[in-house]
């Protein structure tokens, strides 16, 4: 008898606190999708897609985009403040790369890999252009109070051009704070990056 009243009031308690976990992973959710699409122009957060990489490298859904962009939350307990967001034509490099890395590829390997799949037609990669926009920087630069990021972080926006080259583009490989650059000329991570110096959003 004792025992039966032990276990109501255990499943009473549970029932009680359930509503408060749910919330407060809601919460957690809500602030975590705020914090991704932080990189992004105003007018594009609201209908982006957020997704946050498992152990396995695998993407959960956290947000369903309506805009074509997606962009990666950032990583828990590393240090680092680290958000992405990337066109939908891009973004399977991003989970092809994930992918590999939490399968203990080296790192020269998973880009030599990646090449052969886009190469192969194995992996889907637009050639069109596509943007791309990203936050770096230690986390103690993130208020995840305000959603605010200070001066500490890097913030730049890229053009991503597979396969093309910086002279075709007519555009220099080194960075002088003033211009443009191109990263990765002639491989399928080439890209114009555009710095934000000082830091506006």
């Amino acid at each position: 008898m004792q025992l039966a009243l032990i276990a109501q009031l255990s499943t009473l308690t549970l029932l009680v606190l359930a509503p408060e976990r749910l919330s407060a992973q809601d919460r957690d959710h809500a602030k975590a999708i705020a914090a991704a699409v932080l990189p992004l122009p105003t007018p594009l957060r609201s209908g982006a897609g957020v997704v946050r990489f498992d152990a396995s490298g695998r993407p959960q859904v956290w947000r369903a985009g309506t805009n074509g962009m997606t962009c990666l939350a950032d990583r828990p307990g590393d240090g680092w403040f680290d958000v992405r967001c990337y066109q939908d034509g891009f973004i399977g490099v991003l989970y092809r790369a994930r992918a590999l890395d939490a399968a203990g590829v080296a790192d020269t390997l998973v880009e030599r890999t990646i090449d052969s799949e886009i190469r192969s037609g194995a992996l889907a990669v637009t050639r069109e252009p596509t943007a791309g926009y990203r936050m770096l920087g230690p986390i103690a630069g993130y208020d995840s109070l305000l959603n605010t990021v200070s001066d500490t972080i890097d913030a730049w926006q890229s053009i991503h051009l597979p396969y093309r080259t910086a002279p075709a583009l007519a555009i220099p490989t080194n960075e002088n704070g003033t211009h443009p650059y191109v990263m990765a000329s002639g491989t399928y991570w080439a890209h114009v990056m555009i710095m934000q110096r000082p830091l506006r959003y």
